[in-house]
């Protein structure tokens, strides 16, 4: 093998330590390293205030309203790391397109995922005001190669189904096969042993990413990778030749004729393995149709896709719960490549649904606009954060533009009901506050969570608070895995009660950990970029009886700061 990533998971040496009750979110304890690297417990992070975009009033503890909270789950990538696409070798080509093409522990990705499910179920309500959770949305990347098996493998688990890791024959094929055995010899077999995970408890709703509808995340489905897919050759390690003649333009290796180069040079090694028809590769239609196929309880079926999302073949949705719009949008870009963008006929209709949310927004001439419509505060959900939303290339059936970032937040800042947006994506933990510069609104946040398949292997909480004062929060609060801090911290290993999978969970996050292509920033440049309340001018009168503590805090007999509509109000007075 080559490339620095290509770490084998039995170089992991395993740390015994006595262990205690697993703490619930990193409010109660952190996971660190020691001088040595390995991992320790370390005390907990309080909330960070940030006050960007809005000020923190004093006495807003005791007069706080819970509207929403939901657990933000994103990137569980379930990967068939033993499928004949599943292309380690590209790691050879020093590009950045594929840097990270091989992570060490993809073996454990279920296990992996099983463990923050797990975790996620522990925390059924806010730790700020103890509402109990209303859903569970995950932003995209549900699979690693938009096969077929590893969409199914990801439906299972949340349904506490039966899921089998293995595929191909009853063994392990794949390329750790060469590695030594020397710590943890049985670690491949188990790792593909069949299990049943907790189910989610929550209601869940999805988003398409990437890696779910795009050959590698980053190619459209060809014929070549199709047969490819569901194959029995695997290449292990690239030719000279086909090396430099593929890797000198990474969009040709999944192209027409690549597997002729690959394969005809003499210097390619590959091996022969099972073929699989369940690693077929899924169309977008495919993808939606897959989400019917689920528990009717929690649910919902089709997780917020509904009929029509089946009969036109697009993925992007709305869903209400009291106050608050959740908006999903498909950002993924069917002409390839992992950035995203938005086509034009979703853009059209993301700014109607917005429309339909507001009763006063700002028109792309700049025009203050009054609406019949009920407000309500409007969370934007997404795969891609709007920094990732800049892939140009052209709907390859419409041939029409692609909107990107800018055009997108140009957009979400016309209405001040937009409080949030949540996406995925680069795998990193990231608070980034979005103030309008034309101060149209009083802007929003975004919000993007790391993987569960990357250390530090978290997931995150997010609610949304009434704070009574003129102003909202969101609070994020972060949580671990469910694994053990380390494998030795648990006993008697079964493969019955779960133990044995959160063992190997653990497992995955210590090799995660000494993975040489780590990201660094995948836990967030600073603290508040995890645990941190997000103040917000509320763009709405929220409570109508507001308490009389709260409208006399501070000499404000109102009890709120600056409005929406008094933000507006010049506009108003014009048109």
């Amino acid at each position: 093998m080559q490339g620095a990533g290509l770490l084998s998971l039995n170089l992991l040496i395993a740390l015994a330590c006595g262990g205690d009750e697993q703490p619930l979110t990193t409010l109660d304890r952190t996971i660190g390293l020691d001088d040595e690297g390995s991992l320790v417990k370390a005390p907990g992070e309080p909330y960070v205030i940030r006050t960007e975009l809005a000020p923190a009033r004093a006495g807003r503890e005791g007069t706080r309203r819970a509207l929403l909270a939901f657990h933000h789950l994103s990137d569980f990538r379930i990967v068939d790391e033993e499928s004949p696409l599943r292309s380690e070798w590209v790691e050879s080509c020093q590009t950045s397109l594929f840097a990270g093409a091989f992570r060490p522990q993809e073996s454990l990705s279920l296990q992996a995922a099983a463990a923050i499910v797990a975790q996620a179920n522990s925390i059924d309500r806010s730790p700020v005001t103890g509402r109990p959770v209303d859903f569970a949305a995950h932003t995209g990347n549900e699979a690693d190669n938009a096969q077929h098996n590893e969409l199914r493998w990801f439906l299972d688990l949340l349904d506490g189904r039966l899921v089998n890791p293995d595929s191909g024959a009853a063994a392990y094929e794949g390329v750790q096969e060469e590695s030594p055995a020397d710590a943890y010899p049985e670690l491949l077999e188990e790792a593909q042993r069949p299990f049943v995970g907790q189910a989610l408890r929550y209601p869940w709703y999805t988003v398409v990413g990437n890696r779910d509808v795009l050959a590698q995340g980053n190619f459209s489905a060809t014929d070549a990778a199709r047969s490819i897919a569901i194959g029995q050759e695997k290449v292990i390690r690239l030719g000279t030749g086909a090396s430099e003649e593929l890797c000198s333009d990474p969009s040709a290796l999944l192209s027409p004729g690549s597997s002729d180069k690959i394969f005809g040079d003499p210097e390619t090694v590959v091996r022969s393995v099972s073929a699989d028809p369940e690693r077929r590769l899924v169309s977008r239609k495919e993808w939606i149709d897959e989400h019917f196929k689920t528990a009717d309880a929690p649910g919902p079926v089709g997780h917020g896709l509904k009929q029509e999302n089946r009969d036109g073949g697009m993925a992007y949705y709305t869903l209400e719960h009291g106050p608050v719009a959740v908006i999903a949008l498909d950002t993924v870009n069917p002409g390839g490549f992992a950035a995203g963008s938005i086509d034009a006929r979703q853009f059209s209709w993301l700014e109607q649904q917005l429309i339909a949310r507001s009763s006063v927004y700002v028109d792309s001439a700049g025009r203050a606009v009054k609406t019949e419509h009920a407000d309500r505060l409007i969370v934007v959900v997404s795969h891609h954060p709007s920094d990732e939303m800049n892939n140009p290339f052209p709907d390859p059936e419409t041939k029409e533009e692609r909107f990107r970032g800018p055009q997108f937040e140009e957009l979400l800042h016309r209405f001040a009901n937009v409080v949030l947006h949540v996406a995925g994506h680069n795998l990193e933990h990231r608070i980034t506050p979005k103030p309008d510069p034309r101060h149209r609104s009083n802007g929003y946040w975004e919000v993007t969570t790391g993987s569960p398949l990357d250390y530090p292997m978290q997931s995150r909480l997010l609610e949304i608070v009434d704070n009574g004062d003129g102003t909202i929060s969101i609070f994020s609060t972060v949580y671990d895995t469910a694994a053990p801090l380390n494998p030795g911290d648990a006993e008697d290993p079964t493969p019955d009660d779960g133990v044995n999978e959160r063992l190997l969970a653990s497992v995955a996050r210590q090799v995660g950990m000494r993975d040489p292509q780590r990201n660094a920033q995948a836990a967030g440049l600073a603290a508040s970029d995890r645990n941190a309340e997000l103040l917000l001018i509320a763009p709405f009168e929220l409570a109508k009886n507001q308490s009389p503590a709260a409208r006399r805090r501070e000499g404000n007999p109102s009890g709120r700061v600056s409005s929406r509509r008094q933000l507006l109000g010049s506009f108003l007075s014009r048109w």
